[in-house]
């Protein structure tokens, strides 16, 4: 073919693409399928999605029947859809208490989720559930001898609860220079050294930051953490209770004591020294913690490719179905998080699949458990057997609100600038996105690039994009409904995503990959 004739081909292939998709836009077809599956995904009958709970499973099944209404073949366990794991569900249960005992003998109680709430990882081993022990005022549960600063000298914490601040004394008032690491003020460091005291218990009075969000964070505080099962043997660690109490169980405990709560605030504010004391009441746990396992699934469907050799690698489009589940009887609906993405890779395979002009299979993978830290996807990843063949990962986390004329646009350029390329060549042929690549910045604070189930994909050294809208105003919020979308943009986003993939599932080569992923790349910085 001549030069001359390739270039016209090209110019005409730039605009047919350009014309079925204004056309596909203007079609109402794929925004009735997108506002109709929307609509019942994030419906207060599907109970917010949590993964493990029963709205997860009836999401599941409602995602599955539309790919087998739109001809998407399943590719999970045993020939369904779905790509069941269990996981390990921990928390207390909901009737746990503290009781204080003050030297009359009267007894306050106060209650996990209004009074305290979990605080740091792990759950406190059945020995120390249900102990009585005294309480001591241990400052900000710090040692650091070479600055001369000790809330433990003088005071003995062994087999006692020790009532500290958070965070980190003043810098002008710690030390003559100012110079103690900040690193060192973690929970987790504090929970160490008041182990390593002998101490059974803290209780981490809530600061100035949470008081505000004490009635959100009690919700979340109160909420068994999900991970997955451990095949290691362990170490077998017992677990003193960490809980961060609210203000009404600090005012109790301090009352009639050396400090009292206002006194202690006053104390705070004027950047004075904090004398550590011993503290003349008592208090009795009677927190019940818990562990069982708990089943949770991926929804995984496929569009085989047409070319008999190229069918064997794969071209991945996701999106994470999961959302917060049902608080204090409010229904957490995420409509836009991440419902649009859902709806979006729905509406995808629907295309494809009318196409069916594919030479690499195209999957599908709805993944749980994003909430509770991209634990779907990293089963997917670390688990299906299509891994080892898997191209590139396309992936669609909140992409109905904002302006419908930009989207964020992150990751493709982070493993393969051909990919990346690809990536803008088609939006510029088809819905003409602004694309931000704002969050691409390696010191962007945000690291959204890390906080999505692409990431699975990219760490295994896979080529992936993420396309994102940033809402934020209604983020993690049951005000994020059906109401507030805009279903022209999921629908552009759903176009965009899939004529990606049928670029990427066409080509004659893999895609080069000529960067190592984040993980890789920190490894080497360390080494050197």
């Amino acid at each position: 073919m001549k030069m001359r004739d390739r270039i016209f081909t090209a110019i005409f292939l730039f605009l047919l693409t350009s014309l079925i998709v204004q056309a596909q836009l203007k079609d109402k077809t794929g925004i009735i399928n997108i506002k109709a599956n929307l609509e019942v995904l994030a419906s207060d009958e599907f109970e917010g999605r949590e993964a493990t709970t029963h709205g997860e499973k009836i999401a599941s099944v409602f995602i599955g029947s539309e790919l087998e209404k739109y001809g998407v073949k399943p590719y999970g366990d045993n020939g369904t859809y779905f790509q069941n794991f269990d996981l390990l569900s921990s928390g207390y249960e909901i009737d746990s208490k503290i009781a204080l005992l003050d030297n009359s003998g009267s007894i306050s109680d106060f209650f996990l989720g209004d009074d305290f709430i979990r605080s740091g990882q792990g759950y406190a081993d059945s020995i120390f559930a249900k102990q009585s022990t005294g309480i001591v005022f241990a400052g900000y549960g710090l040692t650091q001898k070479e600055y001369n600063y000790d809330d433990y000298a003088n005071i003995d914490v062994k087999g006692k609860t020790v009532l500290i601040l958070s965070g980190e004394p003043p810098r002008d008032k710690a030390t003559p220079t100012g110079a103690m690491q900040i690193n060192l003020f973690n929970t987790g460091a504090k929970v160490r050294l008041a182990k390593e005291k002998g101490a059974v218990g803290i209780l981490i009075i809530v600061d100035e930051r949470l008081k505000s969000f004490w009635s959100r964070i009690k919700e979340f505080g109160t909420q068994p953490s999900i991970s997955f099962i451990s095949k290691e043997p362990q170490e077998i660690t017992k677990n003193i209770p960490v809980f961060t109490v609210g203000e009404k169980f600090v005012e109790k405990i301090l009352l009639d004591e050396k400090y009292s709560y206002e006194k202690l605030n006053e104390l705070l504010k004027a950047k004075e020294p904090i004398q550590s004391f011993e503290i003349t009441k008592k208090l009795k746990y009677e927190v019940k913690p818990f562990s069982k396992v708990v089943s949770a699934r991926n929804v995984i469907g496929l569009i085989e490719g047409t070319d008999p050799l190229l069918k064997n690698e794969f071209v991945v489009i996701s999106a994470h179905y999961d959302h917060l589940g049902t608080r204090g009887g409010i229904v957490s609906n995420g409509a836009d998080d991440d419902g649009s993405g859902t709806v979006a890779v729905l509406e995808s395979m629907r295309m494809l699949s009318v196409e069916r002009k594919n030479k690499r299979s195209i999957l599908a993978i709805f993944n749980t458990g994003e909430e509770k830290g991209l634990l779907g996807s990293r089963y997917a990843t670390d688990n299906g057997s299509f891994m080892k063949d898997v191209v590139v990962d396309i992936n669609m986390d909140m992409v109905g609100r904002e302006n419908v004329d930009s989207l964020h646009c992150i990751g493709s350029y982070k493993l393969s600038t051909e990919f990346g390329n690809i990536v803008k060549e088609v939006n510029s042929e088809t819905v003409k996105y602004n694309l931000n690549y704002k969050y691409d910045d390696p010191n962007d604070p945000n690291r959204f690039y890390s906080r999505s189930d692409h990431y699975n994909f990219a760490r295994k050294g896979i080529p992936v994009v993420f396309f994102f809208d940033d809402m934020r105003v209604d983020y993690h919020k049951p005000t994020d409904d059906v109401e507030k979308i805009n279903f022209e943009k999921i629908l552009k986003t759903a176009l965009l995503s899939s004529n990606i993939a049928l670029k990427v599932a066409n080509l004659d080569h893999k895609l080069v990959v000529d960067k190592k992923p984040e993980e890789e790349q920190t490894r080497q910085r360390r080494a050197q």
